[in-house]
């Protein structure tokens, strides 16, 4: 008897029977049941609506937060890396090839093909040399000093897409400041060049510059400057990683004997042979030839750069010695001037009589004069992330060439573009006008490993927080589920009185649609908000001491942050179709049910 007033007032919702139900829109009935459903008389499932709703609105929230926070993080790191680094870099390559018989051949690739390559030995002054391909064992590149970058400036610029190009050059050097060493990386500017000097002053931190201008000036990384304790004006010292390498030459110089004693028996073989093999003919001192070679080849291969530069000197000057006379082919000898021997004795005299504490004394006085550092005022601090590899110091031109002993030259040509994230065109541009001997990279392929890295972890942020807008479609399944097992009556009148199965999916599928339209939409705007006033939310977050964006490991103050529409339109569809396949699973079974065992209970 309790069920009898349900009945009749279900009954009074089709009245009209199935004509009823038929006759009016599909659209109109669905949805009016559907919006009946989600607030009904009981407020239970008011309630587990609300939830459903609120746990899709906090998915899409945090999804459009953190892809935000993501991209301008991306795009604030992008844009200091640009700040100091060229879009393009060329570099002047050499080869050097390895043959199957031995042999190596060094020279710039002038071309390259499937057969084989050419090479050009020296550049402008000899035609290519082939080499095919079975013939190559290996083959390396090194590069190669940039002279005429003036020239190559204007053939760089040229190109229409090209915004300008500039000379620069990088090394690593020892830093010195009160007592403190370290091995750093330092990248040489081209000052003169006012765009790149107005990049890098956007990273200067306040209270100081990036004129440098052509004196004694550096401006410092900030990591480097905490590490050292180094403020604007302070002075710091720069240590030539090529006095090192002298400064180690020297040292192990010092701990070898002199070559007089550590090669006393051939030299005086030396002196034996020359006197037995000299034959006096007029104004002539003849020897044999094969002697002859074979003494200047012995005491050439004693050049090795590791004796000390009197010991160079004197082995240099018999050499030349040897090398002033007239080869007789017939006769297999070689006339040198009158006094030749006696000139060649005397220098060997010397090489016998040297002190090895006075020459190695000479040494290491020559060598305190080289080895001094360049002393630098530092006029500015630039800020810095842990992200991307960057230059500890910054200096002119002039003194880089100095520190590296580049005697004129640049190491790479840093070349912009109007547009940094589209290369590849100008890239073959360069490549086609500079030729095969010339490497193009751009600061997409220097830093290819950081660009996928970033990739990915947006992906896997995206990945894992779609989970939480997943969890909340269940919810609305297991939601849509419920509602049908408790509804299973009307279900059954509604099928009795003539509705499809078809409108009985519609139902339930615009249950399930509402509820993830809304909260997409909720979310949406939520995300929105919250991105709009992160600032205030990122202060609070700090003062109570949960800082999700640490300053001290990015480098950047703030917390950044980019909408892309495209992205936040795309979350929010996403989470509304995830919805209603949610809502269409338990619709489509219940449709499936029969009407007679729905009513069984009535």
């Amino acid at each position: 008897m309790e069920e009898k007033p349900r009945l009749e007032q279900i009954a009074s919702c089709y009245a009209g029977g199935p004509a009823l139900v038929t006759g009016i829109g599909l659209q109109s009935f669905s949805l009016t049941l559907a919006l009946r459903y989600l607030n009904p008389k009981r407020t239970y499932f008011s309630l587990i609506t609300l939830v459903c709703l609120l746990g899709v609105a906090v998915g899409v929230m945090v999804l459009i937060v953190v892809l935000a926070v993501m991209a301008g993080f991306e795009r604030e790191v992008k844009s200091r890396l640009l700040g100091f680094s060229p879009h393009i870099e060329l570099r002047k390559e050499g080869v050097i090839v390895t043959t199957s018989d031995g042999g190596m051949v060094t020279g710039t690739l002038a071309g390259r093909s499937p057969s084989g390559i050419s090479l050009r030995l020296e550049p402008g002054l000899e035609d290519p040399i082939a080499i095919p391909s079975e013939d190559i064992v290996s083959l390396a590149r090194t590069p190669l000093l940039i002279r005429e970058w003036g020239n190559l400036q204007a053939r760089v610029e040229g190109i229409a897409e090209v915004t300008e190009s500039y000379a620069q050059l990088r090394d690593f050097t020892i830093l010195e400041k009160s007592d403190r060493f370290a091995p750093i990386e330092f990248r040489a500017i081209d000052t003169s060049n006012e765009e790149q000097m107005a990049a890098l002053g956007e990273l200067i931190l306040d209270g100081g510059t990036a004129d440098v201008g052509l004196d004694e000036r550096a401006v410092v990384a900030e990591s480097t400057a905490k590490n050292f304790d180094i403020s604007v004006g302070d002075k710091i010292l720069l240590h030539s990683a090529r006095n090192l390498q002298q400064m180690a030459n020297s040292w192990k110089i010092t701990d070898r004997q002199l070559v007089a004693e550590e090669h006393a028996s051939l030299f005086d073989q030396a002196r034996r042979d020359l006197a037995q093999e000299m034959v006096s003919k007029e104004d002539k001192e003849v020897f044999d030839w094969e002697f002859l070679a074979g003494l200047y080849d012995a005491i050439d291969g004693l050049r090795d750069g590791k004796i000390r530069p009197s010991e160079q000197e004197i082995l240099t000057t018999v050499l030349i010695i040897l090398q002033e006379g007239t080869r007789d082919e017939e006769s297999s000898t070689f006339a040198l001037e009158a006094g030749s021997l006696q000139r060649i004795l005397e220098q060997l005299d010397l090489l016998a009589q040297m002190d090895r504490e006075v020459e190695d004394g000479r040494l290491l006085r020559g060598l305190r004069e080289v080895a001094l550092p360049r002393e630098l005022e530092v006029v500015g601090i630039f800020r810095t992330s842990q992200h991307v590899m960057h230059p500890a110091v910054f200096v002119p031109l002039a003194t880089g060439q100095e520190l590296k002993n580049m005697e004129g030259g640049v190491e790479s040509l840093g070349v912009r573009v109007t547009d940094p994230y589209q290369l590849e065109e100008v890239k073959a541009r360069l490549e086609q006008e500079l030729g095969p001997s010339w490497s193009v990279r751009s600061w997409q392929d220097q830093n290819r490993a950081w660009v996928e890295l970033i990739a990915r972890e947006r992906m896997m942020m995206y990945f894992a927080l779609s989970f939480i807008v997943l969890v909340s479609a269940f919810c609305i399944m297991a939601v849509i589920f419920t509602i049908t097992i408790m509804k299973k009556q009307e279900i059954g009148v509604m099928k009795a009185l003539g509705a499809t199965p078809f409108q009985v999916i519609r139902v339930f599928t615009f249950q399930g649609s509402i509820v993830g339209l809304m909260g997409a939409l909720l979310g949406v705007g939520l995300g929105l908000l919250v991105v709009r006033f992160r600032d205030p939310i990122y202060q609070t977050l700090k003062r109570v001491g949960f800082d999700v964006f640490p300053a001290e490991f990015h480098g950047i103050d703030g917390l950044p942050a980019h909408v892309n529409m495209q992205e936040v339109a795309t979350v929010g569809i996403g989470a509304s179709i995830l919805c209603v396949i949610a809502a269409l699973i338990p619709a489509f079974l219940t449709s499936r049910r029969d009407p007679a065992r729905c009513l069984r209970n009535y």
